[in-house]
């Protein structure tokens, strides 16, 4: 009996063990099924000039960004993935075509990426597939005529006429009906938000200049939106008294100089004979190499209008001055107000029914200098462009599958803007493209290592500059001044310490020296000259790249 007993105790465990076994390896055919299975529908939201430590599920200290950690949480977040290129279009392009910019030939904004039958966009594989694409863009350096809008049923780029951006509720406006008329039939979405890029003034910012003429309110702006405006002043015959007054929380002092014109035009102009205007040094200071107009918290100007009563229509766009701390502050503002639009994206989606079936991802194109380093002229860089550190060329990225099981995965692997395209690709089960350079991300070995090469150009870089990134050790190259930075990521993560020394590199440094210097050699030897027509130099001034 005792024998008996232990046999039917034993023949419990073996058939309760047997049922776990069968749970379990259930459960895991079932995740490997879904996660292999592609979603319906693929939305890319790119965020222009979006720091990945301004954003809460990276860094919380800087910015709240509840929605955008809403998905995250959900999704598997990369902790390091870099831009190659702190310029908008040649940052773009490397994500849509998973190569280099120096290897699309795409240097600037303004620059056309010309058509190449060996390197298609990622785009064509959905239309290959029979998927409705779109693409809706909120900066004028992105339009069609720049190459991007490659095997998109529709590319939205309208802007109004004051401007060449949009922001993020104007964007959503654009895209909601279009979800609307296509949420029954297989899609890819490109949403593009550029609310973090300058000038930082999220739509709520209340009016912060008046003009007067002769003490009568002639109009008030936001000269913070860094808009275009055309004001026709009604003179009368004689003396004249234009005054103008910026509101700028951020410089307290009368005697300080708080807002500037980067265009200030008068029609006709002030060399006619009849009419004198006169800008007194007292309230105003005037670059003439470039046209810049600087004014106190009160700028007065004196019109003489030796003819008869008549109309004179004065164009300006300009910005209050700000300091770094100024500079910081709104770029959080405008990041947590584009938070907040996103949240709308989703509310969206799930009134739809598309959240189940929509896989998306969400990257930076680059990042944003905001005083850390000091720029050219002697000042605080605030800004991209220029630079090739940390700040300005790491960027968030974080990729939902709703197939994938497994939700909240961080991942310290290096990842780059050339993977986005081959993981896209991955994730809807389509043939990689042969031009793709970079790596399906959601494949790679734990603890992979990769080489990351950046660039920047002139002649929106004051200087060619080209890097190296092998971690912990980050090489930056400037050809024109024969100058080398070294920094080590992994004891100095903010690039505060230049300790590049010739004679002390050791040999693996000494290999990634030369392996800087040929990178910039060869792309060098390869460049093509930049040009670009008026309006889209215009377009440039306007948004602040040409200055």
């Amino acid at each position: 009996m005792l024998q008996n007993y232990f046999l039917r105790r034993y023949r419990k465990r073996i058939s309760l063990f047997f049922l776990l076994f069968i749970q379990i390896s259930s459960l895991l055919f079932l995740e490997h099924c879904q996660g292999n299975r592609p979603p319906q529908n693929f939305i890319l939201i790119t965020l222009d000039t979006q720091r990945a430590d301004f954003i809460s599920s990276y860094f919380p200290e800087n910015a709240s960004t509840p929605n955008i950690d809403s998905l995250a949480k959900k999704a598997t977040l990369f902790e390091n993935c870099w831009s190659l290129c702190p310029i908008t279009l040649p940052a773009h392009a490397s994500i849509f075509f998973s190569e280099p910019p120096y290897k699309i030939k795409n240097y600037n904004n303004g620059q056309v990426i010309r058509p190449k039958r060996a390197r298609p966009s990622f785009v064509s594989l959905f239309k290959k597939n029979g998927f409705s694409t779109a693409a809706f863009v909120s900066l004028g350096v992105l339009k069609a005529e720049f190459g991007l809008n490659e095997n998109f049923d529709l590319y939205k780029d309208d802007f109004p006429p004051d401007r060449w951006y949009l922001s993020a509720e104007e964007v959503n406006r654009n895209v909601f009906p279009w979800l609307e008329q296509n949420r029954n039939q297989r899609f890819f979405l490109w949403i593009h938000y550029s609310d973090p890029h300058d000038p930082y003034t999220p739509p709520y910012f209340p009016f912060d200049f008046k003009l007067f003429l002769n003490d009568q309110l002639v109009g008030e702006y936001c000269l913070s939106k860094y808009a275009t405006h055309q004001v026709d002043l009604n003179l009368r015959k004689g003396k004249n008294e234009a005054r103008l007054e910026v509101t700028n929380e951020y410089v307290q002092s009368p005697d300080s100089f708080q807002a500037r014109f980067d265009l200030f035009e008068f029609m006709p102009s002030a060399d006619q004979k009849n009419l004198q205007i006169e800008f007194p040094a007292s309230d105003w200071y005037i670059r003439r190499e470039d046209n810049v107009f600087f004014f106190r918290k009160t700028g007065i100007i004196s019109i003489d209008n030796k003819a008869d009563i008549r109309s004179v229509k004065l164009t300006f766009r300009g910005k209050p001055i700000l300091p770094v701390e100024g500079s910081r502050e709104n770029y959080r503002k405008e990041v947590e107000y584009m938070d907040g639009e996103i949240g709308k994206l989703w509310d969206k989606l799930e009134a739809l029914h598309l959240f189940q079936n929509t896989s998306i991802l969400i990257v930076g194109d680059h990042g944003e200098g905001l005083g850390e380093y000091m720029g050219h002229y002697g000042n605080r860089h605030v800004g991209h462009i220029h630079f090739l550190y940390d700040v300005y060329m790491r960027v968030p990225l974080i990729i939902y599958n709703p197939h994938n099981l497994k939700k909240g995965v961080r991942k310290k692997e290096f990842a780059t803007l050339l993977d986005i395209a081959p993981t896209v690709t991955s994730t809807m089960a389509f043939k990689k493209l042969s031009n793709f350079r970079g790596r399906d991300l959601l494949s790679l070995k734990k603890g992979e290592k990769w080489t990351i090469y950046e660039e920047t150009y002139k002649p929106e870089a004051v200087r060619d500059r080209f890097a190296l990134l092998h971690f912990p050790w980050h090489f930056i190259f400037t050809p024109e001044d024969r100058q080398f930075e070294l920094f080590d990521l992994s004891k100095d993560p903010e690039e505060k310490e230049n300790i590049y020394q010739e004679e002390n590199l050791s040999p693996e440094l000494k290999a990634l020296r030369q392996k800087t210097q040929s990178f910039a050699q060869e792309v060098l030897k390869g460049k093509e000259d930049i040009k670009i027509d008026k309006k889209t130099e215009e377009m440039l001034r306007a948004l602040g790249y040409i200055k």
